[in-house]
Formats: C-alpha cells, sequence, structure tokens
C-alpha cells in the first residue's frame, strides 16, 4: 500500500574529515574550517604528498559493542559509528524483537582493503593456509550485515552500487514498506587506490604554499580531484512515524530524480549537460515557492562545477536566488558518503536557515524554503534529491 505521508529527515550522523557527528561538521563549516590537509606520510614511499581529508581516529569499542571474535574491518568501523550517530541523533530506542526499521547503504569501493589484504595473502602464503574467514570480509555487503547485527534492524536492507542509497529509501516509505529507514554511504581509500589516483593525474597537484580549500577553488581541469574517507548516515521517516515519536524534523525529502550517464561512465567529475538538465526539468516544477533555494553541488572544485553545473545554476536563477555550496571542498570527495553528505548539509541549512558561507558583508543569507542536492555516483550514476524546509 502506498503511503500518502511526507517523508521527513529526522536523524544525521556522520564520520568525515570534519569530525565524529554531523554537530561538529556543521559547526566547522560554518567557522569557515575545512578537514582537509596535506598528507605525506603515507606508507607506500611511491605516494607523494597529496591534498587529502582523513577520518578521526575514533575509539571504537567506546562508541560500539562488538561481540564478534573477529574485529571489523575499517570500511565498516566508519558505517557502524557514521549509522550510531544518525540514530542518537534521531531520537530512535531500538527495540531488538520487533523493530522494522529498514537499512539501504551504497558504495564504491567497497570492501577495498580487505580484499587487497586477502589477495596479498594468498600470493604470499597460499590458499591453504588462509582463514575462510578472511575470506568473508572482502564481501562488500559486510558493512550490511555488521550495522544490522550490531543495531538489531529488521526490516528490509539492501546494498547498492552507481545509486543513492536516500532514493531506495524514499520509496520503500511511500510503497509502506517501512516507517522509517537508514539511508547511508560509506567508502574508504586504500594507498593502492591512492597510488591510482595519482598515476592516472586524476588529483590536484599539491602547492605547499596553496592550502587545500583554495587549490580547489583554483583548479581548472575538472578531471583531478581531492579526496576524502568517511561514511554518512541519514534517518528517513514517515510524517505519522515521527508525529507518533515527536522526533525532530531536519527537513521534508519532497522528490528525487535519478539519471544515467552513459558517456562518463568510469567518471564522477563530468557529467553530461544533456543528462543532468534532465533531472532539474523534472524537479523544478515542484519548486513552487518564490524565495532563496539552496543548492549542494556533486562536485569538489570550483572548474568541475563550472563545466557541469553552471548553466543548471544560471537557470535556476531565473526563477530562484540560488546559494551553490561545494561541500567535497570541505572533506574532499568521499565517493558514496559524500552523496549522503552533502543532503545532510542541505538539510542543517534549511533547519537553522543559514547558510554556512557568509556573504560580501560577512553575513550569513537565510531564508530558504527549498535545497537541492546533486549526486554522482561510480558507473555514471546521479541523483538530484529536492528537499524542502519544515519548521
Amino acid at each position: 500500500m502506498k503511503n500518502n505521508n511526507k517523508i521527513l529527515i529526522t536523524g544525521l550522523g556522520s564520520v568525515s574529515p570534519l569530525g565524529y557527528g554531523s554537530a561538529a561538521a556543521w559547526e566547522k563549516i560554518l567557522a569557515g574550517e575545512n578537514g582537509l590537509k596535506i598528507k605525506s606520510d603515507w606508507t607506500n614511499t611511491s605516494i607523494q604528498p597529496q591534498y587529502y581529508g582523513e577520518a578521526p581516529a575514533i575509539e571504537f569499542a567506546s562508541e560500539v559493542k562488538w561481540d564478534d571474535r573477529f574485529p571489523p574491518q575499517q570500511y565498516s568501523k566508519l558505517g557502524m559509528l557514521a549509522c550510531k550517530k544518525a540514530l542518537d541523533d534521531a531520537g530512535i530506542v531500538l527495540e531488538p524483537s520487533d523493530n522494522e526499521i529498514g537499512l539501504v547503504i551504497e558504495t564504491s569501493l567497497g570492501a577495498t582493503a580487505s580484499v587487497e589484504d586477502y589477495l596479498y595473502d594468498l600470493y604470499r602464503f597460499g590458499l591453504q593456509k588462509i582463514s575462510p574467514v578472511k575470506f568473508t570480509k572482502t564481501v562488500a555487503n559486510t558493512v550490511l550485515g555488521d550495522i544490522s547485527r550490531v543495531f538489531k534492524l529488521n526490516g528490509p536492507s539492501s546494498l547498492i552500487y552507481n545509486s543513492n542509497s536516500i532514493t531506495y529509501g524514499f520509496d520503500l516509505i511511500k510503497k509502506g514498506l517501512a516507517d522509517i529507514v537508514i539511508c547511508g554511504g560509506v567508502d574508504h581509500y586504500t594507498e593502492f587506490r591512492i597510488l591510482s589516483e595519482q598515476e592516472s593525474n586524476h588529483l590536484v597537484h599539491v602547492n605547499e604554499n596553496t592550502d587545500p580549500f583554495s587549490a580547489s577553488i583554483t583548479e581548472t581541469d575538472d578531471r583531478r580531484n581531492i579526496l576524502g574517507d568517511g561514511a554518512a548516515f541519514l534517518v528517513l521517516e514517515s510524517e505519522a512515524s515521527a508525529e507518533r515519536r515527536g522526533a525532530k524534523r531536519y527537513a521534508e525529502l519532497v522528490e528525487y530524480h535519478s539519471c544515467f550517464d552513459y558517456q562518463n561512465v568510469e567518471d564522477t567529475t563530468r557529467r553530461s549537460k544533456e543528462v543532468v538538465q534532465s533531472a532539474i526539468d523534472a524537479l523544478k516544477p515542484i519548486v513552487t515557492a518564490n524565495g532563496k533555494l539552496v543548492y549542494l553541488s556533486a562536485y569538489t572544485t570550483a572548474g568541475q562545477l563550472e563545466n557541469n553545473e553552471r548553466h543548471l545554476l544560471e537557470d535556476l536563477n531565473k526563477q530562484h536566488e540560488t546559494y551553490p555550496l561545494r561541500h567535497k571542498a570541505y572533506t574532499g570527495d568521499m565517493k558514496s558518503a559524500s552523496s549522503i553528505m552533502g543532503a545532510s548539509i542541505a538539510s542543517q541549512i534549511l533547519y537553522s536557515d543559514r547558510f554556512p558561507e557568509p556573504d560580501a558583508a560577512g553575513d550569513h543569507p537565510s531564508g530558504f524554503a527549498y535545497a537541492l542536492v546533486n549526486t554522482s555516483h561510480e558507473g555514471g550514476g546521479s541523483s538530484h534529491l529536492l528537499l524542502r524546509k519544515t519548521n
């Protein structure tokens, strides 16, 4: 049965270069701080100093109760930490025996570190000397299973690639299959992946005299990127469920539009104009109220925004005073985690009615009714999310 209730965002959680928790990230952005640095202490000496966003080291045992004999991989740890923050922020008290809370997680890199580790040992020792348990950690959906077990989530669950998990959560609630769905994104770079990006000339070149945020503004080659580790989760909830719980309402998720760019399947820093325009054309008629509009860019550098989204911003500005924000310039491109991070920051802007970057007069603009979030995924996928202010 289709659920005609509004779908609300009621909880936010992240572990990113901006810190642990969405509140910490929001405060840093408001203060004009970013989580990027020039990282030179790579284990692999072939990697040059790079602009990079590292997730903070969190004492996992003090945050999450882990009963399994074997410790989780970093990939799963990031997901569990961010999910815990989202649940805590939403004020959800889990009943292990009867909850039907859904879980949808997106990833681009999966359990890459575990795969590399397994293959390395396989090469060194041979198949007969590798524990079968080690192979089970190489499966991408280990993060889905770990989170479901730890937090006792019994509703529909799925791990997806090349799509935004929020769109799946939206559909589950709209179809009446769940009242609450936790949507997340998590990715962890290995040094082998960093080296690969370096050798492909896909990283913004480091200038010791230029900070990472400034470098993201001056970079003109839209193939080059700044990377970062992290995980971000949010809680989607039907309005009826939120009313029963007395939940906080960050924003309403009104609609979404997803599309694929078959011209840029191997690139997340470029999208064809016609493909992305189709999303704007589909969502723009829904934005009926006059007023200011927040636009969360899918890109890290100013060059990427200029080449991929400038025409969209000009189109939107004809009807709304539009304020673009490159949130990846504060964290680096965290792949799937950035998709959720963009929606999280948009929710905080609408909830607080405050744009985080000051205008020329030093004031933070306000008066926003809607936020449009653009997300770009491995494999050519793109999603646009339309959020509306609720308070």
